[in-house]
C-alpha cells in the first residue's frame, strides 16, 4: 500500500501552512505602509524640490535685479545719450525664465508668478520706467515666490501628520486581522482535533485491533455524524466478523476457534466452582474413502447430517462444534463419566441410524471421551486424552466409543 499522511500530520501542516499565510498577510500589509510611505515621502520630495526650484529663483530674481541697477549707474556715463533699453540689452533674463520652466514645478499653479515675472520684464523693456518701479516690479516677483514657497511648507506641515496616521491605521489594522485569524484557526483546528482527528485515531486504533484478530476490540462512537458513523460500522462489522470467525459456514457449528475459547471459559468456571465436565471428540470413518467414492459434494453433504445429529443428540446446554475436517468436538458441562458416555452412545447410534441419500452412504463416528479433571487439568490434557481414545475406537474396529467408562460397543458392519 502507497504511504498515505497520517491525518493529524495532514492538519498540522494546513495549521503551519495557515500560520505561514497569516505572517505572509501580515508581511503584506508591513510592505504596503511601506510602499504608501515611500509615496508619501515622494510627494514630500516633490514639495521639497519645489521649493528649492522657487528659493533658487529667488536668488536668481534678485541677482538679476542687482545687476540691472549696476548697469543703470554706469551706462549713464558711458552713453548719456542712449535710450532706456539699451541699458538693459547686454542683462539676460533667461536663467530666471528657465528655473519657471522646471519639472518640479510643474504641478504648481505659477500663474500669478508669471504674470509678476512678465510685469518685470515689461517694465524694463519700457523707456519710461524709473528705477523704483523696476524694482517695485522685481519685488513682487519674490514676494509671489515665497507665497507659494510658503503655500507648499503648509502644504508639506499638513501632509506629514496624515502620512503617520495612515501608516499607523495601516499596521493596527493588519495586527487585529493577523490576531483574529490566529485565533480563529486554532479554534478551528481544537475542534477539529476533538470532533475528527482524535476519533479517527481511536478508530484506527481498533481496526487495527480487529485486523490482528482481537474480535472484542471496538472503536468509541464519537466525534463528527460522519466519524461516528464510520465508528459504529467498523463495530457492527466487528460483531459481524466475530460471529463468521466462530461459526463453521459448512455445518453452522461453532468452529475451532470457538471451541477453545469455550473450553477455557468451562476449565475457568470448573475451577472456580468445584465441577466436572466432559468433552467428546468424533471422527466420521473412513471418510477419505468416502469423498473418493461418492466425490466432494457428497462428502459435504456427510458433514452436515452428521452435524444436525449430533445437534440433536446433545443437550442444550452442551456446546458441539467442528474441529476440523471430518472430525468434531462436544463440550458437555456438568455431568459424570457415565453420563457422558451414555450422551456419546446417543450421538453415534443417532449417526449410524441415518439413512444413505442417493448418491451417498450410510456414515458412521468413532468416538474419544474425556473427563475434567480426571483426565486432565488443561485444554491440552483433556485433548490428548480424548484423542487417543479416539484412536482406540479406531483401532478396535472403529463405529464406537471409548471412554473412562465403557458403554456397549456396537461393532460396525
Amino acid at each position: 500500500m502507497a504511504r498515505r499522511t497520517r491525518l493529524r500530520t495532514r492538519v498540522l501542516l494546513l495549521t503551519v501552512a495557515f500560520a505561514i499565510a497569516l505572517f505572509a498577510i501580515t508581511f503584506g500589509l508591513s510592505w504596503r505602509a511601506q510602499v504608501a510611505q515611500e509615496r508619501w515621502s515622494r510627494l514630500v520630495g516633490v514639495e521639497t524640490r519645489a521649493i528649492g526650484v522657487l528659493e533658487e529663483l529667488i536668488r536668481a530674481q534678485n541677482a538679476y535685479r542687482a545687476n540691472v541697477t549696476n548697469v543703470a549707474n554706469v551706462a549713464p556715463a558711458a552713453s548719456p545719450a542712449g535710450p532706456p533699453a539699451a541699458r538693459w540689452r547686454d542683462s539676460n533674463y533667461r536663467i530666471v525664465s528657465q528655473l519657471l520652466e522646471s519639472d518640479s514645478l510643474r504641478t504648481i499653479d505659477t500663474a500669478a508668478l508669471r504674470r509678476r515675472m512678465f510685469n518685470f520684464t515689461a517694465a524694463l523693456a519700457d523707456q519710461t520706467s524709473t528705477a523704483d518701479e523696476i524694482d517695485t516690479e522685481s519685488q513682487r516677483v519674490v514676494a509671489e515666490a515665497q507665497r507659494i514657497i510658503d503655500e507648499r511648507k503648509r502644504e508639506i506641515a499638513r501632509q506629514l501628520p496624515m502620512l503617520e496616521r495612515e501608516t499607523h491605521e495601516l499596521m493596527s489594522a493588519g495586527l487585529a486581522i493577523a490576531w483574529i485569524i490566529i485565533i480563529c484557526s486554532f479554534a478551528a483546528v481544537q475542534v477539529t482535533l476533538r470532533k475528527v482527528v482524535r476519533p479517527i485515531e481511536d478508530l484506527s486504533l481498533a481496526a487495527d485491533a480487529i485486523a490482528s484478530g482481537n474480535l472484542g476490540a471496538r472503536a468509541p462512537v464519537a466525534g463528527d455524524f460522519e466519524v461516528a458513523r464510520l465508528a459504529a460500522a467498523v463495530n457492527h462489522m466487528a460483531d459481524e466478523l466475530k460471529a463468521h470467525a466462530r461459526t463453521d459456514e459448512l455445518t453452522s457449528l461453532p468452529n475451532f476457534r470457538a471451541f477453545r475459547e469455550r473450553i477455557d471459559l468451562e476449565i475457568e468456571r470448573a475451577e472456580r466452582y468445584p465441577e466436572r465436565f466432559g468433552i467428546l471428540i468424533l471422527d466420521l470413518d473412513r471418510f477419505k474413502k468416502y469423498n473418493d467414492t461418492y466425490g466432494h459434494l457428497a462428502g459435504n453433504d456427510a458433514l452436515q447430517r452428521v452435524a444436525r445429529a449430533i445437534r440433536e443428540a446433545v443437550r442444550v446446554v452442551d456446546f458441539p462444534a467442528r474441529y476440523g475436517g471430518e472430525e468434531f468436538a462436544v463440550i458437555l458441562p456438568q455431568l459424570d463419566a457415565p453420563a457422558l458416555a451414555a450422551i456419546a452412545e446417543r450421538i453415534r447410534a443417532m449417526i449410524e441410524a441415518m439413512p444413505a441419500p442417493a448418491g451417498g452412504a450410510q456414515v458412521t463416528v468413532s468416538i474419544g471421551a474425556a473427563m475434567y479433571p480426571d483426565d486432565g487439568n488443561d485444554a491440552d490434557a483433556l485433548f490428548r486424552a480424548a484423542d487417543e481414545r479416539l484412536y482406540a475406537a479406531k483401532a478396535g474396529g472403529r463405529n464406537r466409543v471409548v471412554g473412562a467408562v465403557m458403554p456397549r460397543v456396537t461393532v460396525s458392519v
